[in-house]
């Protein structure tokens, strides 16, 4: 089967592998679709160290069950995935913060993963809750998103708001972001450099949007600054932006992965006197995927905007490049796609 393999910083190939070998316990799953993280592209960058190279990259999925040897799973079965394989017993596991397990691996970073025409799925995943089924009539393209709208979730989660929220970035998790505020009735307001998904943040609803250089005005606009500021970037410039708008006493949550090495410079008395309530959200939790799996099942957002290119795994390093330049929204990886380039009627 073809995959992309991350073989080292800098170097991705496109392979012929054999077909994952199943233990007992363990699913296949035919790879539908596959979305392309910003966390992958970093890794191929050198900018991040928690992937185990050489592997298969993806975790981002939606696909088909065809081969099954747990009685959890029947065949044709529609799934995705939690990534994190955990051990399921420890003091992290047991109160669903999985994320911090000591024992923890990843698909798509330290076993083979989605950039590729089929997975293995381990049987611990499984016997975790860590495979999630949807109705054979769910939209491919929502599905892929499930896991980052659950990080989404489990920010929300962790975040307090009041009023109004600013979300610094109108990627495919700022928008996410964005329409779960909104589901909220809070007052949204979205900062984005780039024309493009300027319109994609109004298209969905946005209560106001405008480019990064308007902080002045949304300070005024909002009577002082935002009560909540959420940063679905890792632009160092987003940094002082985020203070910029918050209020005093405001929470603002680093959620987007900066890269090793970025720091941000911070007075404690200043801290002190501004009240600010700083935190950095990263991945999910079953809480959260679950919680996916209802938005994505009742169609609860727009999700299906947000996917612009699509790419076969040969073109694998090209939808790399696109997410790298932020051209359109999410780039996908569809096995045995026989064209390249955007969703008709998208940037």
């Amino acid at each position: 089967m073809k995959a992309a393999v991350f073989e080292a910083a800098h170097r991705l190939t496109i392979q012929e592998k054999p077909m994952p070998v199943l233990e007992a316990g363990d699913v296949l799953v035919q790879v539908e679709g596959c979305g392309v993280c910003t966390s992958d592209l970093m890794a191929l960058r050198g900018e991040v160290t928690d992937y185990s190279p050489p592997v298969v990259m993806g975790h981002e999925l939606a696909g088909l069950v065809v081969e099954s040897r747990h009685s959890r799973l029947k065949v044709g079965t529609k799934v995705t995935l939690d990534p994190m394989v955990s051990c399921g017993r420890c003091e992290y596991c047991r109160n669903d913060l999985d994320k911090y397990c000591p024992e923890l691996y990843g698909i798509g970073h330290d076993i083979d993963g989605c950039y590729a025409e089929y997975v293995r799925v381990p049987r611990r995943l499984i016997e975790n809750g860590g495979v999630f089924d949807v109705p054979g009539d769910t939209d491919s393209d929502d599905l892929i998103l499930l896991e980052p709208l659950g990080c989404c979730l489990n920010a929300m989660r962790e975040t307090h708001f009041n009023e109004s929220v600013a979300i610094l970035g109108a990627g495919p998790i700022g928008l996410m972001f964005m329409q779960l505020i909104k589901e909220r009735g809070l007052q949204t307001i979205v900062l984005e450099p780039l024309e493009h998904r300027r319109q994609m943040a109004e298209l969905l609803g946005a209560d106001a949007v405008r480019d990064t250089g308007a902080g002045e005005e949304i300070s005024d606009l909002t009577d002082g600054g935002v009560d909540t500021v959420i940063l679905a970037t890792n632009q160092p410039e987003a940094i002082p932006l985020a203070y910029q708008l918050a209020r005093k006493g405001a929470w603002i949550n680093f959620f987007g992965l900066y890269a090793s090495g970025q720091g941000i410079e911070l007075d404690i008395e200043h801290l002190h006197y501004t009240g600010y309530k700083l935190l950095a959200s990263w991945a999910f939790s079953r809480w959260s995927l679950g919680e996916a799996r209802k938005y994505v099942i009742e169609k609860r957002l727009q999700l299906k905007p947000l996917i612009t290119h699509r790419f076969p795994i040969e073109q694998t390093e090209t939808a790399f490049e696109n997410t790298a330049t932020y051209q359109g929204i999410k780039n996908v990886i569809v096995p045995g796609l026989t064209h390249i380039g955007q969703v008709e009627g998208e940037r």
